[in-house]
């Protein structure tokens, strides 16, 4: 009898943790960023919790996942739209190595002890820091090195159609220049790039399909 009471609450919660991770897409099972590790695992106390209390109906269960989700999508989209409000919630990259020096200070913000940064750059094949011309320190824990006599990595410079002012900062260039090398490729509008990098001391500009679609077409 038990078992027949909660079928309900769990077919209605594996319904919807199926649209959430549909809805979230594939960066859930990818290295997560530490608001989406909290808000998965709240999802996980939400359902476990619900289904185990049987005073709790099953409307009212996905009542407080549904909630909760909604509310983790409506960051992640906001924060899509937004690369300084991105930053604020889920923090930056911090740089440990810069043109072959180690940044003490960042170590001693990253909260990352100088023998487990070692261990790290070791499973990566790098026998010692002299290697290193620069490394970051993800958001997920992981690190990107790149090492003396490597070209350095790309620079993203616009994300879903809006700017990246800080790392527009970080190379030192200005939106009004942005928008003029983006005319340059043959786009009007910022919103028409789906992403730009720098790389090499080259713009490269990935426009969205259906602005290429058209530009081609229009070529033609």
């Amino acid at each position: 009898m038990y078992l027949l009471e909660m079928a309900p609450k769990f077919l209605v919660a594996l319904i919807i943790l199926l649209i959430y991770v549909k809805l979230s897409g594939k960066s859930q099972i990818a290295p997560m960023s530490q608001l989406d590790q909290v808000g998965s695992m709240v999802i996980g106390a939400l359902v476990g919790g619900a289904l185990l209390n049987s005073n709790v109906s099953t409307y009212q269960s996905a009542g407080l996942v549904i909630i909760w989700a909604g509310l983790l999508l409506l960051v992640r989209f906001i924060k899509s739209k937004n690369s300084r409000l991105r930053d604020a919630i889920d923090g930056e990259p911090i740089q440990l190595v810069k043109n072959g020096h180690l940044i003490s200070d960042n170590f001693i913000k990253a909260n990352l002890p100088v023998r487990d940064f070692e261990t790290l750059v070791n499973i990566q094949g790098i026998c010692a820091f002299s290697e290193l011309k620069q490394v970051w320190y993800e958001l997920n824990g992981s690190l990107t090195i790149i090492k003396k006599g490597d070209k350095d990595i790309a620079v993203l410079v616009i994300e879903n159609g809006a700017i990246s002012e800080d790392n527009l900062e970080q190379l030192h260039k200005s939106e009004t220049w942005l928008k003029h090398e983006i005319k340059k490729e043959g786009y009007d509008d910022i919103k028409d790039i789906f992403c730009a990098e720098w790389f090499d001391n080259k713009l490269l500009v990935y426009p969205y399909d259906d602005v290429r679609k058209k530009s081609k077409a229009h070529q033609s």
